[in-house]
């Protein structure tokens, strides 16, 4: 972190210092210069010299010597001086012009001029930001004066000839140094006095007036015999009548009423320079078209008896009011969604569903409300779902043993899963009641070995007991007759063509939220068809239009009831079962003997052979 505060600070110091340098190397090149300097440098040399020695004598011999030497060197360096087109010093220099600038210029970059603030052209005259008046020059930037031989009294007047003489009687300067009569009068001669011409009469204030024959009109004035002229500040025809005050511009609805003074006409009034319309009762979402006359403002519209102008929203305001233009305000209960509509909230969630109108929730197709809920839906599956999971509209999961009956999603049901069940129903996991003639042996079905009269007419009695009990407990929403197929998985509509094409399983009421659906308590079994016959309404006294259902899916497989049937059968099973038991027994018995024997006659043989051998051992020792 150091590190980094230090490079920052490096980094704005290297910013203002080119920013001070800049300015003070402003146009400076630098040009190669060649220079002499003296440098030292080392240098050696070869001094002889005399060596005597006892062998040799004298000999000469040689001997380096080094010293520092003085040389001349050059060398090249870089000097600032002013570009190409500049002079002065590296530390002003400025551009040259090869013509003179003018008085109000100078020279900007060489050969270049520019002209000093509020001067302007090639001549750098100055400029006034209004043009000058009449007999007038700028003289300085924004500064207008007289030019000469004219001048004014104050600085709002006008520039006026000067005549160094007074001017006379009925005379004035018309330009300087000259004067002019005016007008009805004129010179006689060379003289300077004005006198009055023909056609001109004197006024009661002693001045020269024209005769006009013809009395002028309004805003007119007799400027000569026989000639009228409009007033200063109007304008008519060419004889000076009908004459009209001028208004440089006047606004719409507006009235010229006198030179340069504007009004506006009846019903309008002046705002902002601007004659606007006038209304009286004109409301806060209008504005005033014409003299009492109101119209909507954009983004309004009006409606209603009254016509009042009301916020306009194009698209709309289900479920609230337009606010303001395009602007919705949703109503109690709901809140501006995504898309710019309201919606309605509910203060729980909806779970499989949609909350249609405040704190109201709707479920979704192929869901019903939840029991004690109002926003909590389940999933419906027609089939009812017994041993299972109603996960989603008639997708049912079943639990665990359990196995659906059918690939069709609306008509499967979950049955249980045995193991080996082939001579029984599988009422449970695991669990299998074996049909009549057949006992559990060890989880598994077997034929019932033993039977007899005493034990077929008990089996048959215990049988029909059980059925009329079956029967007894039978509760209402099943079908009461046995030859309708009570507990059918699947009933479809049928008429006296045969079943419809498209006929669906029929949804067996559960609850009263699962309507319309199927009540079996408002049925009753056609005892010579096997059919069903339901009424369209709740009335029990089948007076209505009935409907006949038929069973498309039979109910799982259960213990068999046909009693009468299966009886006989175990019986003649029975006889074939005695005489295989009774062969079997036969041969165990048989291999049963032969073994005994043999083991028998080993052991009469060894009992002799020893009692032998003991009798000769006696008759060795004696």
């Amino acid at each position: 972190m150091p590190h980094i505060q230090c490079l920052w600070v490096c980094l704005v110091f290297l910013m203002l210092l080119v920013d001070f340098i800049q300015p003070m190397w402003l146009n400076v090149c630098s040009r190669p210069h060649v220079i002499t300097h003296k440098k030292y440098v080392e240098r050696s040399k070869v001094i002889p010299y005399q060596h005597r020695s006892w062998w040799s004598g004298w000999q000469t011999k040689y001997r380096t010597e080094y010293y520092t030497d003085e040389e001349t060197a050059y060398m090249t360096v870089m000097r600032p001086r002013c570009c190409e087109g500049y002079e002065g010093s590296v530390d002003n220099c400025k551009p040259v012009c090869s013509q003179q600038c003018p008085q109000h210029g100078f020279c900007s970059s060489p050969n270049t001029c520019s002209c000093n603030t509020g001067y302007s052209g090639l001549d750098c005259h100055p400029v006034c930001p209004t043009e000058c008046g009449k007999n007038e020059f700028c003289d300085r930037p924004g500064v207008c004066s007289c030019l000469n031989g004219y001048s004014r009294t104050s600085p709002s007047d006008n520039c006026l000839p000067v005549c160094e003489e007074e001017c006379g009687h009925h005379s004035f300067c018309s330009e300087p140094g000259q004067c002019e009569c005016e007008p009805g009068y004129e010179k006689l001669g060379n003289g300077t006095a004005c006198h009055p011409v023909y056609g001109y009469e004197d006024d009661s204030n002693g001045n020269c007036s024209p005769i006009c024959q013809k009395n002028c009109g309004q805003n007119s004035r007799c400027v000569r015999p026989g000639v009228c002229e409009c007033e200063n500040g109007y304008t008519g025809d060419d004889g000076g009548t009908n004459c009209q005050p001028v208004c440089s511009t006047c606004p719409e609805n507006g009235l010229c009423l006198s030179p340069g003074v504007c009004v506006c006409k009846p019903g309008y009034v002046m705002r902002n320079d601007l004659c606007q319309p006038h209304c009286e009762n004109c409301s806060d979402s209008e504005h005033c078209v014409a003299p009492n006359q109101c119209e909507c403002l954009p983004g309004f519209e009006s409606s209603g008896a009254d016509q009042e102008c009301k916020p306009k929203c194009s698209k709309g305001c289900t479920n609230g009011f337009c606010f303001a233009p395009e602007t919705c305000v949703c109503s109690i209960g709901y809140q501006m969604g995504p898309n710019q509509v309201c919606e309605p909230q509910c203060s729980l969630n909806c779970v499989h569903g949609k909350c249609t109108s405040p704190e109201t929730c709707t479920c979704d197709p192929g869901y019903r409300f939840k029991d004690n809920s109002h926003h909590e839906c389940d999933p419906i599956c027609d089939s009812g779902c017994s041993n299972g999971e109603c996960m989603a509209p008639n997708i049912c999961i079943c639990h665990g043993g359990y196995q659906p009956n059918s690939t069709n999603p609306v008509t499967s049901m979950c049955q249980p899963v045995c193991e080996d069940c082939q001579f029984g129903d599988c009422v449970a996991p695991n669990v299998c009641e074996c049909s009549v003639g057949y006992v559990n042996i060890n989880g598994v079905c077997e034929l019932q070995t033993t039977t007899d009269s005493h034990e077929y007419s008990t089996t048959t009695a215990e049988f029909q007991t059980s059925t009329a009990e079956a029967e007894i407990q039978t509760p209402t929403s099943e079908v009461p007759h046995l030859n309708c197929t009570a507990g059918c998985m699947c009933w479809i509509e049928y008429d006296g063509m045969g079943t419809f094409n498209t006929a669906k399983c029929a949804k067996i009421c559960a609850d009263p939220q699962d309507k319309p659906c199927l009540n079996l308590d408002n049925c009753h079994c056609d005892l010579s068809s096997g059919q069903l016959v339901c009424q369209e309404d709740s009335d029990a006294d089948y007076s209505g239009e009935n409907s006949r259902y038929v069973c498309h899916i039979s109910p799982a497989k259960r213990a068999r009831s046909e009693a009468e049937v299966r009886i006989p059968d175990r019986t003649e099973s029975s006889a074939k079962f005695m005489i295989i038991v009774g062969s079997c027994a036969g041969m165990i018995l048989g291999v049963a003997a032969t073994i005994i024997g043999t083991k028998y006659y080993r052991r009469s043989t060894s009992r002799q052979n020893f009692e032998a051998e003991q009798a000769i051992y006696e008759c060795d020792f004696e």
